[in-house]
């Protein structure tokens, strides 16, 4: 009987024990892989009173004497030993010393801080501490919360972000920088305000949707655009787009969906570092003409990223999360001009191009059209990605764990089943909108609805699990953007462009070079969709008149206006730092030189293209 017990498995132990029967099915899938059988004879010590308290312990089998600091003994045969470490204390207060043949379970610090945010889990490991000898314990507060503390007074960069954000706006009001030719004051004053967000963007002086939501009170206080114009944003479709997205993924996150299709995508590939990029990747790529937001996508593909990473070890954790980051940016953006369907502002694109153009470039047209700068883009950036996150650690997660986890998690749940209902519904409604002539929004909001009337989705996950902040940024750039054509900005834009015109006439590669060196400028002030809309504008009717094909400025347009520098310039990444959480890497230095690598790759991508175009007979 010893011989059986000493041979369990992890799994077999947390499936076995009445105490890890608190915890969700999906709490103990994750938890699995972090934890492992040890076995000791009469005599080994397992803790020692002021140690570093790393680990908790729960007995399977055997005995162990227990001695506090103060020289009391009891001998433990079951529950927990090592609670320290799971209710916040930082040293050991209880050595504790195997009397027999023993085996216990070897549970990670980080672990089970996990199961313990779970009460009746936690409740058991207070009891079981306090009983051994009827004594409170200390907690101490949480170190992560306690590093948060920060005095960014005496930060360098704060103070320089701070005084320009205060002295750009004034110069120009002031007149100390001009602008030739602005059409009005309501747009001067707009360029100011708009100027102050831009310096907070650059600078991190705030959250993100903190100098937005500011943009749009100053708009308001200073009258220069009626508050149904600032505030047409928060009653948009593409807020409640994504506010429909951010709702049905939250359902697939809290029910575990995205944990099991995670799991499964590992169990049919090869355990290692290359297959777990290509799942996150290809997770995103295959949205991509699915779900008709960048932020939608992300929002989806990102806890698959975080459950993988929570799979790792500490040390190729931190090594492979920048890539695994690139790996969901990419996957979810790269291709977003390849596909009509990928974004709503390829639909305006679509929508500027004379009838018999529009019939021409269908959503297959359109695929084929592009499909050879999407070869060319996917290649240079897994070779980009190949070279700049290279390193020595062999992450791999065995097919025998992934089996149990599955085996853990157990046949699909109500809410798993709901999520993959209102996904299908999502794609099949959109795959049909010439049949029902429902707008794509209003179809989502129906689904969320749905999620929540049935209970899939509680009033505690609504609330925590959708990324507000993000909708309040998403609604205010809107507000924005519709404030700058209400006082004319965008005609005063677009007039500073028509130069653009003579060089798609004479020297389409000059143009491509200049357009593309425009755009990214534009973008340093301006939002994706808004650039889109000024160059798309101006350019896609000049290109008629020339006799160039007009799909292949507005792709052009689609290809470069996606890009960006600054975190602020895409609500997509912002949305995906929040998601992931600080120890994504999606900030480290390596994911920033890939992200600027991505114009040279675009520019790459559009010239290997030409001759594809002049065979099609596009140039």
């Amino acid at each position: 009987m010893t011989d059986k017990i000493f041979s369990l498995e992890p799994f077999e132990i947390i499936n076995r024990e009445a105490v890890f029967r608190h915890c969700p099915k999906q709490a103990l899938a994750r938890f699995l892989p972090h934890v492992a059988v040890k076995s000791l004879k009469s005599g080994d010590e397992l803790q020692y009173a002021g140690q570093t308290a790393e680990f908790a312990y729960f007995i399977v089998s055997g005995t162990f004497e227990a001695a506090s600091e103060g020289g009391q003994k009891v001998n433990v045969k079951s529950g927990f030993l090592g609670q320290e470490s799971a209710i916040g204390m930082d040293l050991n207060i209880i050595t504790a010393v195997a009397t027999s043949e023993s085996s216990v379970l070897v549970i990670p610090k980080a672990a089970i801080w996990e199961l313990s945010k779970h009460p009746e889990f936690h409740q058991d490991l207070l009891n079981s501490f306090t009983s051994l000898f009827n004594k409170e314990p200390k907690v101490v507060e949480d170190e992560e919360n306690s590093n948060d503390k920060k005095n960014y007074s005496s930060d360098l960069r704060f103070f320089f972000g701070w005084l320009m954000a205060l002295l750009v706006p004034l110069s120009m009001i002031t007149g100390v920088v001009e602008f030739s030719s602005i059409p009005n004051k309501e747009s001067l004053y707009l360029v100011a305000i708009l100027s102050t967000s831009i310096v907070m963007w650059v600078f991190r002086l705030l959250p993100d949707f903190v100098p937005a939501l500011f943009s749009v009170l100053i708009v308001v206080l200073f009258d220069l655009a009626p508050s149904s114009v600032v505030l047409a944003g928060f009653g948009s479709k593409t807020f409640f787009m994504a506010l429909s997205i951010f709702g049905l993924s939250a359902v697939i996150i809290v029910s575990g969906l995205s944990y099991r299709i995670l799991l499964l995508l590992l169990k049919i590939g090869p355990a290692n570092k290359t297959w777990y990029y290509m799942c996150l990747f290809l997770s995103g790529s295959v949205l991509t003409p699915i779900v008709p937001t960048t932020n939608g996508r992300v929002s989806i593909v990102t806890p698959f990223m975080k459950e993988l990473l929570a799979s790792f070890d500490e040390d190729s954790a931190k090594a492979e999360a920048p890539r695994l980051s690139a790996a969901v940016l990419g996957g979810t953006s790269l291709l977003s001009a390849i596909f009509l369907s990928s974004k709503s502002v390829n639909f305006l694109v679509f929508g500027l191009m004379p009838f018999q153009e529009q019939t021409r470039f269908q959503w297959v047209d359109w695929f084929f059209a592009a499909s050879v700068s999407g070869a060319v883009l996917l290649v240079l950036y897994f070779l980009a990605s190949w070279l700049i996150f290279r390193n020595k650690e062999r992450p791999s997660i065995p097919k025998t764990l992934v089996y149990d986890q599955l085996k853990i998690l157990g046949p699909p749940c109500p809410s798993e089943w709901a999520g993959v209902a209102g996904l299908l519904v999502l794609l099949v409604s959109f795959m049909t909108v010439a049949i029902h002539h429902i707008e794509i929004p209003w179809i989502a909001m129906a689904i969320l609805f749905s999620l929540l009337m049935f209970g899939f989705l509680g009033k505690q996950d609504f609330l925590t699990r959708i990324d507000w902040s993000f909708l309040i940024f998403l609604g205010s750039l809107i507000g924005l953007v519709s404030s700058m054509n209400y006082v004319g900005l965008d005609e005063w834009l677009t007039g500073k462009l028509s130069w653009l015109n003579y060089y798609m006439a004479n020297d389409f590669g000059i143009f491509i070079v200049l357009l593309s060196l425009s755009i990214f400028v534009v973008r340093l002030a301006i939002p994706i969709n808004a650039t889109v809309v000024i160059f798309a504008t101006l350019l896609m009717p000049a290109a008629v008149n020339i006799g160039i094909t007009p799909w292949i400025v507005g792709f052009i347009i689609l290809l470069i206006a996606e890009g960006y520098i600054w975190p602020y310039q895409a609500s997509y990444y912002s949305q995906f730092c929040s998601l992931a959480g600080p120890k994504s890497g999606a900030d480290s230095k390596k994911v920033i030189i890939l992200n600027a690598m991505q114009y040279a790759f675009k520019l790459a991508a559009i010239y290997a293209s030409i001759p594809f175009w002049q065979y099609l007979g596009l140039l």
